[in-house]
């Protein structure tokens, strides 16, 4: 597994990593919100298995996470389990959380 040292390496990876899990993907769709409590808001679509990261959107996202950069990256990189992170408040999830679970097939 791989280890990121920012949000932005991992994003950068995001793509390639959907491509080789484009079969397990495929059908899947959604828009995802990463809020930082730096002040970033940073986008993810997934589309029948490709992962695009528009700069803006006008829709609504289906999933919102909100957390510390350095949390995000904690559970990224597997430091931190993201159910404890998300039951201690670390990590919030708004929306659709089973869409979120499309996205651990990446892992």
């Amino acid at each position: 597994m791989a280890s990121y040292t920012s949000i932005d390496g991992f994003l950068a990876a995001l793509p390639g990593m959907a491509e080789e899990a484009r079969l397990r993907l495929k059908g899947q769709s959604g828009l995802f919100a990463l809020t930082t409590k730096q002040g970033r808001r940073l986008f993810l679509r997934l589309e029948d298995g490709v992962i695009t990261l528009p700069e803006t959107v006008e829709a609504t996202p289906d999933c919102e996470v909100t957390a510390d950069e350095k949390d995000l990256l904690a559970v990224i990189n597997g430091e931190l389990n993201p159910v404890a992170a998300i039951l201690f408040g670390r990590v919030r999830v708004k929306g659709d959380k089973t869409l979120l679970l499309k996205l651990a097939a990446l892992r």
